[in-house]
């Protein structure tokens, strides 16, 4: 059997022959009787007796267990180290091997070298450390360097709260709570205190309505993407052309749409038509271009700490981190706009009444002065001066 891989049991059906039921046989039929091909272990096959037609086998299904590492251990036995190479900004490696392999490494420790904690801020130092050192034994890794070791922590922390999800699902497995605490289960590194300090969390009703609300926004999702399980990074990486990665509305687009299959949904392609129309909106007269960045923004909406469109690993920049915060800076811009056209105008208003002004006084004509609001800059000679200038 390939590694990594079983067989997952399923209903197998050995059905009785005409001939059989005619001749007044018994309901069965011997392994004697059956092609070799056909011959089953015990373990693999279940009798149904109760149906008439031709006999008929289903063959197991075979599906891909938990990852162990051996394509890793294999690796590392034929060459050096795999090299892992994280640049700045992707949080992530770009190469799609080094991706894969990575996360399925720490995918193996969280669930069998470390603890699973209630929560990411209880996962202790000692163990990010062991989790560190376990991940420099298989890799070349530089955890000297700040962005790659938080990189690094970030995915740790994903894939912890995937066990801890799939803990869940087991937990409600069971019958009842008291029955959930007496049978923690066998695949993970789990103590009896780590699993009663998760079966206490799974037991709250705070936490238990979380849970609902949290499943009402997954069947919210709106459309699915087309990339399976490959990372985004390393999908864009994959993409780049004249060494140049797709923006975010052109790789929406490819993670969403293909020539073969088309749009995921009718939504993608809704929000994609949308992208393009505020793309090719005219541009008013003292306004600067909307970036790509910004429109995917509007039509996709923003999430603290999270880029849409770019999956896992890249983060926002903290000063965009708030949803609202892009909008607010976009209208703060429009409005700096504004007061500099409106002081222009002023300026050129107020030079020309100076002028009216110094031209009137000397002719001796009375000038009533207007009362300007106080500024921090220079002001030019006022018209109170000129005009006791003239009548003098």
């Amino acid at each position: 059997m390939a590694p990594g891989l079983r067989f997952r049991s399923k209903k197998k059906v050995i059905q009785q022959t005409q001939n059989n039921e005619q001749l007044g046989q018994p309901s069965t039929i011997s392994e004697q009787n059956l092609p070799n091909e056909q011959v089953l272990q015990p373990h693999q096959v279940s009798v149904d007796v109760n149906s008439n037609d031709v006999a008929t086998i289903i063959p197991p299904k075979r599906v891909r267990g938990p990852t162990r590492g051996l394509g890793l251990e294999k690796f590392i036995k034929g060459n050096n180290k795999m090299v892992i190479d994280i640049p700045k900004g992707k949080g992530r490696p770009v190469s799609e091997v080094q991706s894969a392999k990575l996360s399925s490494e720490i995918g193996l420790i969280s669930r069998q070298f470390i603890p699973v904690p209630t929560k990411w801020k209880g996962m202790t130092n000692d163990d990010k450390n062991h989790a560190m050192e376990r991940l420099k034994s298989k890799f070349e890794i530089d955890f000297d360097d700040t962005y790659i070791q938080s990189s690094v922590m970030s995915i740790l922390s994903k894939l912890s709260r995937n066990q801890r999800y799939k803990l869940h699902l087991y937990y409600k497995s069971l019958p009842n709570d008291q029955e959930a605490r007496q049978k923690p289960p066998s695949k993970f590194n789990l103590t009896q205190e780590n699993w009663e300090a998760l079966c206490d969390m799974f037991s709250n009703p705070e936490y238990k309505a979380k849970c609902e609300k949290n499943k009402t926004c997954r069947q919210k999702v709106k459309f699915p993407h087309n990339q399976g399980s490959k990372a985004f990074v390393a999908s864009r990486y994959a993409m780049r052309n004249d060494e140049e990665e797709p923006n975010r509305m052109e790789f929406f687009k490819r993670t969403h749409y293909s020539e073969a299959k088309g749009w995921s949904n009718p939504m993608a392609q809704s929000d994609y038509e949308k992208m393009q129309e505020l793309l090719s909106k005219p541009i008013e007269e003292g306004m600067e271009p909307r970036t790509i960045d910004s429109i995917v923004d509007e039509v996709l909406g923003t999430k603290a700490g999270y880029i849409k469109g770019l999956g896992y690993g890249p983060k926002p920049d903290k000063q965009t981190t708030s949803p609202t915060i892009s909008k607010l800076s976009e209208k703060l811009k429009k409005t700096k706009r504004k007061l500099k056209q409106h002081k222009l105008n002023f300026e050129l208003v107020r030079d020309h009444m100076q002028i009216m002004t110094q031209a009137m006084v000397g002719y001796g004509i009375q000038v009533p002065m207007p009362q300007f609001a106080a500024s921090s800059e220079p002001s030019s000679p006022s018209m109170e001066s000129l005009s006791s200038e003239g009548s003098d």
